[in-house]
């Protein structure tokens, strides 16, 4: 049974990798439409301004964190199985509906599709 938790880790790894790039390009759009349609400054000065944010905001959101991981469930409530189940359905779930929220051209927002 631990060779399928491998595949299953595995598979759980390149799932998190198209979910950042997912992610980070929803919430990229989200972040800059307003300010490049409204003209505020030039296009390579509001990715810049983005850039800096999007990288202090992921070095200083350590508590961000904390708050995510008490409360919404307890793993020792689970067994190992359980949890390799749970976290595949959250991953595959998750890049599904942003993937197809996305392609609509509907509203929506990462944390809201993980949760």
């Amino acid at each position: 049974m631990s060779e399928i938790y491998l595949v299953i880790v595995v598979f759980l790894f390149v799932l998190a990798v198209f979910d950042l790039m997912v992610g980070v390009s929803n919430d990229a759009v989200n972040f800059l439409n307003s300010a490049i349609g409204a003209k505020v400054a030039k296009f390579r000065t509001i990715i810049i301004v983005a850039a800096v944010g999007v990288f202090l905001g992921a070095t200083m959101s350590n508590g961000m964190m904390e708050v995510a991981r008490h409360g919404i469930f307890h793993p020792a409530m689970f067994s190992m199985k359980e949890l390799m189940f749970i976290f595949l359905a959250v991953m595959v779930s998750d890049v599904i509906l942003l993937d197809i929220f996305n392609n609509l051209g509907l509203p929506t927002s990462t944390t809201v599709s993980l949760v």
